[in-house]
């Protein structure tokens, strides 16, 4: 039952976004979070070299900037790269593409210390020009919030695991390009063909939830605020989750609240 407070709040919130884009707002009764159960795809390891994928109906418009965002549970990562975002143009592979690679051994990374043993690094290409950086945050088989942002201002690029961001990237890539359109994306598989051409090596192997996308890089508040799973965060101006047209190939989606998780109130910021 709503009591004078809600409705006064949902007042003071109307008035304030009036003519703006509505918010994207959830409820739930978990102490950490205000997120209803969303909506997760389930990836299942595969020999196919066709599934399981979504095919978006459809393309991306031009872009001089994104952000990319995801709820993500791995089960397993390859030192091939784990793709779960794909974009393709018929003349050009990897003219988006995002995911995360298992680096083992003892690594030297360009930025940050050395370790050793098994790690991660969040990957994001742009027209075939790669950025990876190490997140030392990122475990297997455990809800993941992840964000990829990359800017044709010099070509910046940020990558950031439950509000985190990891080792800042040296790589600056594509500067000064604009994502082209015309192109076909795949959400679960990395394509060397246009809608296809997939690698079982290269597929991502577990869960993906309110994936979304904006034609904006976002604040690093704002990439806080949506892993905090806070009351309202924008749905993605390019790509909204489940609210595109989408073909699906093998793909088990289910009920599931992403959010239902202790969240440690201490952020890292590693360097």
């Amino acid at each position: 039952m709503l009591c004078f407070q809600h409705i006064l709040f949902a007042a003071l919130i109307a008035v304030l976004n009036f003519g703006k884009a509505m918010p994207y707002c959830y409820k739930s009764e978990y102490r950490y979070c205000n997120l209803k159960p969303s909506i997760q795809a389930y990836f299942s390891e595969s020999t196919s070299y066709s599934a399981p994928h979504l095919l978006l109906e459809g393309t991306l418009p031009p872009l001089r900037h994104f952000t990319l965002c995801t709820w993500a549970k791995a089960w397993k990562v390859s030192n091939h790269g784990s793709f779960f975002f794909s974009y393709n143009l018929p003349q050009l592979d990897n003219e988006l593409l995002v995911g995360v690679y298992k680096v083992s051994s003892t690594y030297n990374p360009p930025y940050g210390k050395p370790f050793g043993g098994e790690g991660y690094e969040l990957s994001i290409h742009v027209y075939n020009q790669q950025a990876r950086v190490v997140c030392r945050n990122f475990v297997i088989g455990q809800w993941h919030h992840l964000c990829y942002i990359w800017t044709n201002v010099l070509g910046h690029n940020e990558m950031y695991v439950d509000g985190i961001r990891c080792a800042e990237s040296v790589t600056k890539i594509a500067d000064n390009y604009i994502i082209q359109t015309a192109g076909t994306a795949v959400i679960g598989q990395e394509q060397d063909a246009i809608g296809g051409g997939f690698d079982p090596k290269e597929a991502w192997i577990g869960e993906i939830a309110d994936l979304h996308i904006w034609n904006e890089p976002l604040l690093p508040s704002q990439i806080r605020h949506m892993f905090r799973c806070n009351f309202c965060y924008p749905r993605g101006t390019v790509f909204n989750w489940l609210r595109e047209p989408l073909i699906a190939k093998d793909v088990i989606f289910s009920a599931t609240d992403v959010c239902a998780v202790d969240i440690n109130e201490e952020l890292i910021v590693y360097k």
